[in-house]
């Protein structure tokens, strides 16, 4: 869909309505900086970024950019609005409410919801944006270009779900949980099968109970037996169950506990630094933590404390993973073992404080025991499940395994049969927890299962996107490289092209060679120059890729950092790869603008152009030049500073008529050094009217006479130069009148070489065979062969 015309109103820099009307052709706009040329840039990123302009997305630009998008000086009662005209006549307008809400009219706002705003505008800033960025955001760059953004999301919904399944599920704390079991299974019940110990639990219900089970719920069964057991506790005398409680405190494998805790610190410490637990947990996710990070070179790794490049980061996670797997699975034993170890303060508090052993602790009057129920007393298991270091496992030794040992020695003389029902509850308890567990190792398994699954199947996601990513690269690498070879002929840096590292995925980067040179990145060796340059073909490449010739291409003031020799390569490489599109240049270089008018002003009418005068203030907004060369910069100035605007006329004519003498193959002395480059108007006009005389003709019935009107015009300006024009420059000396004829003179000695007829410059047809040049029609030639 080429644009017919882009209007605004109170949008941006505009004030009362303005339009930039290509007409469907491609186009060049000169302003200077400041004009209100990427206003119309504006207008149309607002449309393709679904309400948004990043420039100006910042804490000031409030909601739906309400304090940005409006003209600052909108007078009370006038609307903000944009809109589109197409090639068909079909529009898209849309009217800003006070509160910045958008109202769309037309029919063509989902065709341009079509066109992806990467392929379609290219500002300056993106292109040195985009070659900075790190791989990993050239990759959310392009993916779009390579229309794989819905397997991508695909791929990274997949990778949230497995974690939010392992979340859900809690299966680390269900792994800890389960390792604890395994630990107190393997102290009371050693090797012995589940089928054993649910065998145990029957034969002790039917010592207890006199019956057999009515349900072969093994929990079931647990839960009566443990009732049948309490109860028969009850019946017994005050001192036995004095005998039973203070045996339930003597059986505590406190001390065997801390010992697993402490072995486990030992095998930990020599595979990682301290801070195993922060650096572990924070591992886990720090997947979701690298998201965040767009736009910074480097990040200390949170498992590690390397410092590396976000890039890197995915990819340094993922091996750290792997190195820290075997160690995971001990730091997990390590945390069930302190489970262990708080379970047992938990049980041994219970126990002491059972009122059947008052007695017995009011009649301990050893110091060290008294401060041993104190600390027991303020211990908190809670907290020392999260942090358990050696001078908790030193306190619990010191101050807790003296009790646990006077309550075995004051249990020794408990009677057979309390000894035995004692033995029975601790081992009643351990199976219990075995029993229970079962259904536990099941639930793990099948959330590892299902988080398993789920990053199978986004491994075959990303898989596939590195295959479709590959196919498009290479086609866009194919363009970027002829591209760059038309920007930069004959330069020794070559092989250009972008890639996928193998080693990480969510990358995209770019190599070249330098010098016959292999290099990782353009930062390396490149100029920014060059870096922005390689910005652009890059930005061309991916545009071309749209099958729709009809999708225009606006390219808003890309060439700032390129010099001469690169930026007068652009015309060709849009003529050669972009002749069938439609192109919009925004530039506020004068020079580069007056090349592509003489460039491309000739190209079969494909081009049009326009100049935006300088913006003075809000109210008046952007506003065009009823003139397409730059004369109408200096005309500007004619007002406050007639000086200047002759200054300006000068420069003006150096710049034109440089072009306008190579194009007619003017010959003029040779001189040394820079001198070449440097000539100016007054060199060049000598000498075209001395040629002209001979060369310069216009067709008068059947026969070319000399072009007279032409000659006097270059030759009344070069007059009206090296008079008014050299006091303009040196002096403040000149008036208006005197700078208004001045730019008139010069504004037709270079009209001069367009032909009325056909409006074409007579440079528009080359005969190499007859030595001359002609316009169009035909009714005005250059004889370059006969000067």
């Amino acid at each position: 869909m080429r644009i017919k015309s882009i209007q605004l109103a109170w949008f941006r820099g505009a004030a009362d309505p303005v339009s930039l009307e290509p007409n469907c052709k491609s186009m060049v706009v000169y302003g200077d900086n400041g004009s209100g040329k990427s206003s119309f840039v504006d207008a149309l990123e607002y449309v393709l970024n679904s309400g948004s302009i990043e420039h100006l997305r910042n804490e000031y630009s409030g909601t739906r950019q309400v304090k940005a998008i409006p003209n600052t000086h909108r007078p009370q009662g006038s609307k903000t609005s944009l809109g589109f005209k197409f090639k068909d006549d079909s529009e898209l307008k849309i009217d800003f409410t006070s509160n910045g809400s958008p109202k769309s009219s037309g029919g063509q706002a989902l065709a341009m919801a079509e066109w992806e705003y990467r392929q379609t505008v290219l500002r300056q800033d993106e292109i040195a944006k985009f070659i900075h960025a790190t791989k990993g955001a050239k990759y959310s760059a392009l993916l779009p270009l390579f229309g794989l953004q819905k397997m991508e999301f695909a791929a990274e919904n997949l990778r949230k779900l497995a974690q939010t399944v392992d979340s859900e599920a809690k299966l680390s704390q269900k792994k800890i949980q389960l390792n604890q079991v395994e630990s107190l299974r393997k102290d009371s019940f050693e090797t012995r099968s589940y089928d054993d110990i649910v065998e145990f639990v029957h034969n002790l219900y039917t010592k207890y109970c006199k019956e057999n089970p009515a349900t072969n719920d093994s929990l079931a069964i647990c839960d009566e037996l443990e009732k049948a057991i309490d109860n028969q506790i009850k019946d017994y005398s005050a001192e036995n169950q004095k005998f039973i409680f203070l045996r339930e405190v003597a059986a505590s494998s406190l001390q065997e506990r801390v010992q697993a805790v402490r072995a486990f610190s030992v095998d930990l410490a020599g595979s990682l630094v301290p801070q195993i637990a922060e650096k572990l947990g924070v591992l886990g996710s720090a997947t979701s933590f690298v998201d965040g990070l767009e736009g910074i070179e480097k990040v200390d790794c949170p498992a590690c404390g390397q410092s590396i490049s976000v890039d890197a980061f995915r990819e340094h996670i993922k091996a750290e993973s792997e190195r820290l797997n075997e160690v995971n699975k001990t730091f997990n034993r390590y945390k069930a073992a302190i489970g262990t170890v708080c379970s047992s303060l938990d049980a041994l508090r219970a126990g002491l404080n059972k009122p059947n052993l008052m007695s017995w602790r009011n009649g301990l009057d050893d110091a060290d025991i008294i401060d041993g129920f104190e600390h027991l007393a303020h211990v908190n298991p809670n907290s020392l499940r999260e942090t358990c270091s050696e001078k908790d496992l030193v306190a619990i030794e010191t101050k807790l395994l003296p009790i646990i040992a006077v309550a075995a020695r004051d249990s020794e003389d408990a009677p057979p049969d309390v000894q035995k029902l004692t033995d029975d509850k601790k081992l009643l308890g351990a199976a219990k927890s075995v029993i229970a567990s079962k259904d536990l190792g099941e639930e793990i398994n099948t959330g590892e299962a299902l988080v398993a699954l789920m990053h199978s199947l986004e491994e075959k996601v990303r898989t596939e996107i590195r295959q479709q990513s590959q196919k498009v690269i290479d086609t866009i690498s194919k363009d970027l490289e002829t591209m760059w070879e038309i920007l930069h002929p004959g330069e020794k840096i070559d092989s250009v092209r972008l890639f996928l590292p193998t080693t990480t995925d969510k990358a995209i980067d770019v190599v070249l060679k330098f010098h016959g040179l292999e290099q990782d990145s353009p930062s390396l060796t490149l100029s920014e120059g060059y870096r922005n340059s390689l910005g652009l073909c890059i930005f061309l490449a991916m545009a071309k890729q749209v099958a729709d010739t009809e999708r225009p291409l606006f390219l808003d003031d890309v060439v700032v950092s390129l010099d001469r020799n690169h930026r007068g390569m652009i015309q060709e490489l849009l003529e050669k790869e972009f002749s069938n599109r439609q192109v919009i240049i925004f530039t506020h270089d004068r020079e580069w603008y007056t090349e592509l008018r003489h460039q491309l002003g000739d190209i079969n009418n494909r081009w049009n152009f326009g100049m935006l005068v300088p913006y003075e203030t809000p109210d008046i907004g952007i506003r065009w030049s009823h003139r397409t060369t730059t004369f109408g910069v200096a005309r500007d100035l004619i007002e406050e500073r007639p000086d200047s605007a002759v200054n300006d006329a000068r420069k003006i004519m150096d710049i034109e008529l440089s072009m306008i003498a190579e194009r007619l193959q003017t010959k003029l002395p040779f001189l040394r050094s820079e001198k070449n480059d440097r000539r100016m108007a007054h060199d060049f006009l000598v000498r075209l009217v001395a040629d002209g005389k001979k060369c310069f003709q216009r067709k008068s019935g059947d026969n070319f006479v000399e072009n007279t009107s032409s000659i006097d015009a270059c030759r009344k300006a070069d007059q009206l130069l090296t008079s008014w024009g050299n006091r303009g420059s040196h002096t403040f000396d000149v008036v208006k009148s005197e700078a208004t004829k001045l730019i008139d003179a010069c504004e037709k000695a270079i009209g001069s070489f367009r032909c009325d007829s056909c409006d074409r410059n007579v440079w528009r047809l080359d005969d190499k065979l007859s030595e001359l040049v002609q316009c169009q029609c035909g009714s005005m030639r250059w004889r370059y062969g006969k000067a």
